[in-house]
This record gives structure tokens, sequence and C-alpha cells, in this order.
């Protein structure tokens, strides 16, 4: 009985992580014009922080739109190459307005991920 109830005790303390809910999105990468992927040594680490990112941001999760599928080019910043960005639109014309349709993101040195949506401009 004591060891069922120190069981019970240690379940119901355990800290359990808010769950994120992530909407299934589609995306085609492709490396801009003049761009050598060989210069892009953390560029797979940042496509995968970049997805799991999409799909939990909110204006993802918000869309109307069964299944969003974006057409990605990636290339590196300009201003600083150790920086990657990214430039996302919807594949589906028909839904270009939404917010969640047009979007950047970058990716710096530490993978750090930040993403702006155009909202619809």
């Amino acid at each position: 009985m004591l060891l069922a109830f120190l069981i019970l005790l240690l379940f119901s303390c355990a800290k359990k992580e808010p769950e994120v809910d992530f909407k299934p999105i589609q995306i085609r990468w492709n490396l801009a014009e003049g761009e050598d992927e060989t210069q892009m040594p953390r560029k797979d680490e940042c496509v995968i922080l970049l997805t799991a990112r999409l799909m939990a941001e909110p204006a993802v999760q918000a869309s109307t739109a069964g299944e969003l599928s974006y057409e990605v080019t990636y290339s590196r910043s300009p201003e600083n190459p150790e920086i990657l960005k990214f430039d996302g639109i919807c594949r589906d014309l028909s839904i270009m307005d939404k917010p969640e349709c047009r979007w950047e993101a970058t990716c710096d040195a530490d993978c750090k991920i930040v993403v702006n949506f155009h909202n619809g401009d």
C-alpha cells in the first residue's frame, strides 16, 4: 500500500511539459542561383529547425488551408555570409493573400531561427 502511494505521489509530482501542436506542411527547398551549398555547413540543421519552427508558428497553426505547401529559396545573407536566409511562399496561388503564405527567415551561426511573416502585404 505504501509503495502504491509513493508511486502515485511520484507520478503526480512529475512536471509535464505542455504539448505543442504542429500543422503538417510540405516544403520544396531551392538553392538560390549562384549559391554554393558547400559554403553552408549548417544548412541541414537550419532546415530541420526551421521546418519545426514553421509547423508551430501561430500564423501556420491558424491557417484554414487544409495543407500548406511552400516553395522556399535559400541563400547566404549578403550582409553576413554566416547567416542563411530563407524566403518562403505558398505554392497554392489561390491563397497567396493569407498571412501564412509569405515569410522570410534567418538562421545564424548558432542556428537561431527568426521567422517574419508578411501578413498578406
